[in-house]
């Protein structure tokens, strides 16, 4: 009787867990699966599952399987992949094993609003792609800027330069901007007199994106000019918008803001459809003296004109303002040293060469970022036939903005950004590692010959005017066929003019006596090249650059059962020009144009 008094009450309970166990067992399991093409049967990479109304899900791997843990009994399952029509399963009771999940391709290219077809398909197209779905970028992004999504990818290195907000860097395969085709919706971004891309100018795209792929090397981005590193293809939200809306506030670290709204109508019975979004954020930013505010709009506006055509107009931009950290410190190991002193047990990561104090101790800054590059463009698509369709897009971007740009004379080259010699001790620098804007301008002050060191605006202005169109004919089960016309005409507008003489009465800019008497007319004389200039006035140059492109493409691909080839080429003549007012005056000003020929000549196969 003892043994039954002093055990009892252990035993039921082990056996109230065992049930309870056996219940959580029952109720929960772990589901497996593999999803592919239904026409062709090639398994699909990267499609998700997700256990309906919940963010829990996975994604299939090389070979098209998936296991998904911790699944409720009768659950309903969504798969999902772009391009592909979505499928809903509910699990029978006890159900573990899918088998083969076949995901059926979108019925016409109507249900897109890709401009030009740059999506790649995987395990198809001889290529080497990653494509980035909503759900990663939701689950995954968080309070990251948008282009850090991708360190996802494989091959794709992105790193945040001097730490201020929009300054990140991305290259593909070791190459750089210049050598890396940027895209939104098909239309290309890069600058057209450099190649580079400024992320800054896009940083709440994150929030409208349907998707994102990334070609590695060999691409098949349908532009006259793909650059050689690969292609970065953002596909932004349109017609596919499920209807509703949300309001959304976060805030983190350094006093990190932000608010947004979207709302999306879904397709209406009429055909009609519009997504809608705007946001600010703003912070003080991680690295001292890097404080930023920016703003995001996004507009769609889609139309279905009966069953063959689809007419759509999409407008988004991000103007913000932002401090920088110069990436030019020129500090040493031992300069590292004494910022970590100075730093007083915060992240001597922190420090900021060109963060200080004026005369009467306002923050300021010699590296300061604005911007807004508003990108709009109205799309056609045109399926002539089932198998045959043209997509045409007219789009135009209207860049202002600017960068801060230290002038100085001969004898203070160089004084501007960062610690040249190495340490802190050097020029305009005070003890605890701050630049020394108040020696700055007790220096200009006290000059007999003006200020010595002054501030300017890098203004970089554009217009840009583009005319991408594509046809595709699906000749037969085995033979597509695609060409299309890429026309870009660009006018950059690029002068500096000071904003602040730092406490002088005039600055006398060292550039003007380079400009040569015999082509500006009153150059050389003292006169002109001391004239005493001041805020507002020129220095340094004054040009527009000019760029017009022409260019045409073509692609054939080939697939037969297990085998698919492609073999695609372009051809562009690109004219430059230049109108220097700086340097040149009269019809001098305008330089001789020069036409570059380009082409590439590609070809690929996998099985």
């Amino acid at each position: 009787m003892t043994f039954v008094d002093r055990h009892l009450p252990r035993l039921g309970m082990s056996l109230f867990l065992a049930v309870f166990s056996m219940a959580a067992a029952i109720a929960q399991s772990t589901v497996k699966g593999k999803v592919v093409d239904a026409e062709t049967g090639e398994s699909l990479i990267g499609a998700t599952i997700l256990i309906s109304g919940t963010t829990q899900g996975t994604s299939t791997d090389a070979e098209g399987n998936f296991t998904l843990e911790r699944v409720p009994e009768q659950a309903m399952l969504d798969f999902r992949f772009i391009g592909y029509e979505d499928y809903h399963h509910r699990l029978r009771r006890s159900e573990k094993d899918l088998g083969i999940i076949r995901l059926k391709p979108s019925a016409t290219m109507l249900s897109d609003v890709i401009v030009t077809s740059t999506i790649a398909v995987s395990r198809k197209t001889p290529i080497a792609a990653s494509t980035i779905d909503p759900v990663y970028i939701e689950d995954k992004l968080g309070a990251q800027e948008f282009p850090e999504i991708l360190k996802a990818t494989p091959g794709v290195y992105v790193i945040k330069q001097g730490g201020g907000f929009g300054d990140a860097d991305v290259t593909v395969r070791g190459f750089e901007s210049p050598n890396v085709a940027v895209m939104i919706n098909g239309v290309p971004m890069n600058d057209m007199e450099w190649g580079g891309t400024y992320w800054s100018n896009w940083t709440g795209l994150a929030d409208v994106i349907r998707s994102e792929q990334v070609q590695r090397g060999i691409g098949a981005s349908k532009v006259s000019a793909p650059s050689v590193g690969g292609s970065i293809n953002i596909i932004t939200d349109g017609l596919e918008a499920k209807r509703g809306g949300i309001v959304s506030y976060a805030m983190g670290n350094d006093g990190r803001n932000k608010i947004l709204f979207k709302v999306s109508s879904g397709i209406s019975e009429h055909g009609w459809a519009f997504t809608l979004l705007g946001s600010r954020e703003s912070g003080n930013g991680y690295v001292q003296g890097t404080e930023y505010e920016g703003y995001n709009y996004f507009v769609n506006i889609a139309k279905r004109l009966g069953d063959n055509h689809q007419l759509s107009l999409t407008a988004f931009g991000a103007p913000q303002w932002h401090n920088q950290r110069s990436n030019y410190d020129g500090l040493t190991v031992a300069g590292w040293q004494q910022v970590k002193n100075y730093m007083k047990g915060d992240s001597p990561y922190k420090y900021n060469p060109t963060y200080g104090f004026g005369l009467n101790g306002e923050r300021k800054t010699s590296a300061r970022n604005m911007y807004h590059k508003p990108q709009i463009s109205l799309n056609h698509l045109w399926q002539i036939t089932p198998t045959s369709s043209l997509s045409t897009a007219l789009y135009t971007s209207i860049g202002r903005g600017y960068g801060y740009s230290g002038q100085n004379t001969s004898a203070y080259s160089g004084k501007w950004y960062g610690a040249s010699n190495g340490s802190l001790n050097m020029d305009f620098r005070n003890p605890d590692g701050t630049f020394a804007y108040d020696q700055i301008y007790t220096m200009n002050t006290e000059s007999d010959h003006g200020s010595e060191m002054v501030m300017s605006t890098s203004k970089n202005y554009h217009n840009w005017y583009g005319l991408l169109s594509t046809y595709e004919n699906q000749l037969n089960p085995n033979w597509n066929v695609l060409a299309g016309v890429d026309f870009r005409y660009y006018k950059g507008v690029h002068t500096n003019e000071i904003i602040d003489l730092y406490g002088g009465d005039y600055y006398i800019d060292r550039y003007r006596r380079n400009v040569s008497a015999s082509d500006y007319a009153g150059a050389g004389t003292d006169a002109f090249n001391y004239k005493k200039l001041q805020v507002g006035d020129v220095v340094y140059r004054d040009y527009d650059g000019y760029a017009v492109q022409e260019g045409a493409f073509a692609q054939a691909e080939y697939t037969y059962e297990d085998l698919d080839a492609f073999v695609s080429g372009s051809l562009n003549n690109t004219t430059y020009w230049r109108y220097d007012r700086f340097y040149y005056s009269g019809d001098k000003s305008e330089s001789e144009k020069v036409s570059f020929i380009g082409w590439t000549a590609k070809a690929g196969a996998n099985y």
